[in-house]
């Protein structure tokens, strides 16, 4: 204790910390009673099809980040990243994308970064990094095709495997803030669980 403190003061101090502790504890069980909540909500809503799924869990992460556009990818730890699902992309840069088919990415780019992390990379600016300058494929395809600037990949964990990814983009320069991305991984949490299930009910149907 400083000189010149009270105990009283003290406590205070500590009280007041407790207090913002259990607030942010509090705010963390809403946002995830909240994901959960959105997920429920959308697999009620697509009977189990696998599309309507995918198409609502994206468009709710874009919504949620206030983002452009966005890309689910599938991923396999062999063949590599595949996307799969767009949302308002520009159409080069989809089909760039569709042309690729399963690729491996490099460990410098956002997505690869995400996926040596298993946690969320956000990049302010992807004409910024040194990578965009030594023309790497796929950098080079979302600044030049994408017109991307603000970038954000979002893992989607099943347990501990990774089973893909949101990637999120703006095309201004406007970096993704800490709680949007918060939330955004709470709802990515919920939603590989629904994308898997729902995967398994098409397959099913698919063999009757």
């Amino acid at each position: 204790m400083l000189e010149g403190d009270s105990p009283d003061l003290k406590s205070q101090d500590d009280q007041a910390a407790l207090v913002s502790e259990l607030a942010l504890s509090l705010e963390e069980a809403l946002g995830r009673e909240r994901a959960l909540s959105e997920v429920l909500r959308i697999i009620s809503r697509s009977d189990g099809d696998i599309n309507d799924v995918i198409a609502s869990v994206l468009g709710y992460a874009l919504d949620l980040c206030d983002a452009g556009f966005g890309i689910l990818f599938d991923y396999n730890s062999e063949s590599g990243s595949k996307a799969t699902y767009f949302r308002n992309i520009p159409q080069p840069f989809q089909d760039w994308f569709i042309q690729q088919g399963a690729f491996q990415v490099s460990p410098k780019t956002g997505l690869g970064r995400m996926i040596a992390r298993r946690e969320v990379v956000s990049i302010a600016d992807v004409r910024s990094e040194e990578i965009y300058r030594q023309g790497d494929p796929l950098r080079d395809a979302t600044v030049e095709l994408g017109g991307a600037r603000s970038f954000t990949a979002i893992p989607m964990l099943a347990g501990d495997r990774l089973i893909g990814a949101f990637t999120i983009y703006r095309q201004q320069l406007r970096p993704f803030d800490g709680r949007s991305l918060e939330l955004a991984q709470m709802f990515a949490d919920q939603s590989a669980i629904a994308i898997e299930n729902a995967r398994l009910v098409s397959e099913l149907r698919a063999k009757q």
